[in-house]
């Protein structure tokens, strides 16, 4: 346990976490999955309080690569993550039926893509 409350169970190597492991904070979100030199990195599933959850790659302990992202809201992001953001292609699904399928750069619809709504426009 640290001194902060959070608590991390699983695998170490030396003084570091390392191979598989659970880190909970002391919020009580959670992240599961691989680790390398304290760093999340693989595979793993994020988990936040308000029902929030990533599942999908990490690298050097940031979202990379491809994942899920599911907001509190109920809509959905599933494409690619660099440095953490939403970067590269994807799928924005809102609860409303609306999609965005294209590019997106620091979270954001950039480049080309393609907009529906449930009524059939499309931009």
């Amino acid at each position: 346990m640290h001194a902060d409350g959070d608590v991390f169970e699983g695998e170490w190597r030396g003084d570091k976490a390392h191979g598989l492991g659970r880190y909970t904070h002391s919020d009580e979100s959670t992240y599961e999955g691989q680790w390398e030199f304290d760093r999340q990195h693989g595979i793993g599933i994020e988990r936040w309080t308000d029902g929030a959850k990533y599942i999908g790659q990490f690298q050097k302990g940031e979202k990379e690569g491809k994942g899920v992202l599911y907001f509190a809201d109920h809509s959905q992001y599933e494409g690619e993550f660099k440095d953490n953001e939403i970067n590269g292609r994807g799928v924005y699904k809102w609860i409303d039926g609306k999609h965005y399928e294209g590019q997106w750069k620091n979270n954001k619809m950039e480049g080309q893509g393609v907009l529906k709504w449930p009524d059939g426009r499309c931009y």
